[in-house]
């Protein structure tokens, strides 16, 4: 049951309990271990260089262009300028 709990945890609520671990004093291992591969190794490790540096944990926005949610809007746009070609 606990294998299937922490698979389905949200990004937030994991970061929460590295941070409380890690500031509870458990290493890079251990929390990974308690974690069982909810997330990987040099994630957890990241995640704790970035406690140790600032305090939190701050993920940066990911890279490239920024997302266009598909709306019906949207894709009546696309294909009026389609048509106008």
């Amino acid at each position: 049951f606990l294998i299937r709990a922490f698979r389905i945890m949200k990004s937030k609520d994991l970061q929460q309990l590295v941070l409380s671990k890690h500031e509870s004093g458990d290493s890079i291992a251990k929390i990974f271990r308690d974690l069982n591969g909810a997330i990987s190794y040099d994630t957890v490790r990241r995640w704790c260089n970035m406690i140790e540096k600032t305090g939190a944990i701050q993920l940066s926005a990911p890279p490239g262009p920024s997302r266009i949610i598909r709306t019906k809007q949207m894709i009546e746009k696309v294909k009026n300028c389609l048509s106008k070609n």
